[in-house]
């Protein structure tokens, strides 16, 4: 009788380190082009940032915004999500460490993936 190698059928992943983009201003942009992972980090006041609608090269790309403070900061997706303009375009993160969202790029549209102390309006 054959022993299961559980080896033989997970594939191994080399860990890679992701850059991190901190945000520390009052109403930064945030700018897909030099990375994933976004980190809302001003110290002491609210970041009221800025997503502009994925370019149809960057269809399927998948980031993640994380609450570096306890500011409720917030994103305002230019086309909203799923491109519904004016109508759920603003992500509020409430005022804890570790909220987070992740959100995924079809159609040329942001499309929420996930969320964590997250209010869509």
């Amino acid at each position: 009788m054959s022993t299961l190698n559980p080896t033989s059928y997970v594939r191994q992943m080399d860990p890679k380190a992701e850059p991190v983009k901190e945000l520390t201003g009052s109403a930064d942009a945030i700018d897909i082009s030099i990375g994933n992972i976004f980190v809302l980090n001003r110290s002491g006041a609210v970041n009221s940032a800025t997503l502009a609608a994925p370019a149809a090269a960057d269809e399927g790309r998948v980031i993640w915004v994380v609450n570096g403070t306890t500011q409720a900061n917030t994103i305002t997706i230019t086309a909203g999500l799923g491109g519904s303009g004016g109508s759920y375009d603003t992500l509020t993160f409430t005022n804890v460490v570790a909220a987070n969202v992740s959100l995924r790029a079809y159609n040329e549209a942001w499309y929420l993936v996930g969320q964590y102390g997250i209010t869509v309006s």
